[in-house]
């Protein structure tokens, strides 16, 4: 019989790692796949690896890749490590077994025992209810992690401008922090700088503070220029002045920041103007 298998996690960096927080990495889950496979006898007849694809969503380039595969016929089971590299939604789950089961597919975990039996599917559901709640409780955790950092007074996404995202170990712990940004925190306070003057609008700053060299952190071209809108958001977000804001939560930064400053009080009105007259004159622009 052929048969193919598909591999999945959620991150590039569990891609290449013998273990993840999630269980195993690619070659750890194709190992066990491949010794499935050849312990019964079976073909390969595909491998699809989805690396740094959250199961959370369907729209993952090899998941479809493989599944137009098995439409095609010829293939006798699909080889998982577990239920959960497949899917980590009910609904997506139902609708790829509808597709395996229509292409005469058997889908076979690794590390679960799946019938295609009343009680077999009864298991193979609360599996995936379970992948779908480890899924929806994680992202709360997360979200309640995230706003507690802000509560200290911690900045809990990536750094704005001007600033890198670092991990310490303290204690014996690893500790995220941010720190200033030794290529861009002066050229920041120089946007600042040169905004409260009044002499400058957002496309004469941006050309201005860009022949300076300040260039965007998030650009997939390499010297590429703040774009207008992240300008603006940098220009009125309140944590160059040490407050951190997260959703309604507003909170004193935990450490005092010495560079980059922000606009002088006098010329704060307008920073905060920024973002809305930058929505106007940049509403085509990505960084």
């Amino acid at each position: 019989m052929d048969a193919v298998i598909y591999l999945r996690v959620s991150t590039k960096e569990q891609a290449a790692k013998d273990e993840t927080g999630e269980g195993y990495s690619i070659p750890a889950q194709r190992e066990a796949c491949l010794r499935h496979i050849a312990e019964r006898g079976w073909n390969l007849a595909g491998e699809f690896t989805d690396a740094g694809e959250s199961a959370r969503t369907a729209d993952r380039p090899m998941l479809k890749a493989m599944l137009r595969r098995v439409a095609e016929g010829g293939i006798g089971a699909l080889v998982v490590h577990k239920i959960d590299r497949l899917a980590r939604s009910m609904e997506d789950h139902v609708a790829i077994r509808a597709a395996l089961r229509y292409a005469g597919v058997q889908l076979i975990s690794v590390t679960e025992n799946i019938e295609e039996t009343a009680s077999g599917r009864l298991v193979e559901g609360i599996h995936a209810l379970m992948a779908e709640f480890y899924s929806a409780n994680l992202a709360g955790e997360i979200r309640k992690g995230m706003t507690q950092k802000a509560k200290m007074g911690g900045w809990p996404t990536k750094a704005p401008i001007g600033y890198l995202n670092v991990r310490e170990r303290i204690a014996g712990k690893e500790i995220a922090k941010i720190v200033l940004d030794p290529d861009r925190a002066f050229l920041v306070r120089e946007a600042f700088r040169l905004y409260a003057t009044g002499e400058y609008s957002l496309p004469e700053l941006q050309a201005t503070i860009h022949a300076k060299g300040l260039t965007s952190p998030y650009a997939k071209r390499p010297g590429a220029p703040v774009s207008m809108s992240k300008l603006a958001e940098l220009l009125a977000n309140p944590f160059y002045v040490g407050v951190v804001q997260w959703g309604a939560l507003v909170t004193r930064a935990s450490t005092r920041r010495s560079s980059p400053r922000a606009c002088s009080t006098g010329s704060r009105r307008r920073c905060g103007r920024a973002t809305s007259r930058a929505s106007g004159s940049d509403a085509t622009s990505t960084t």
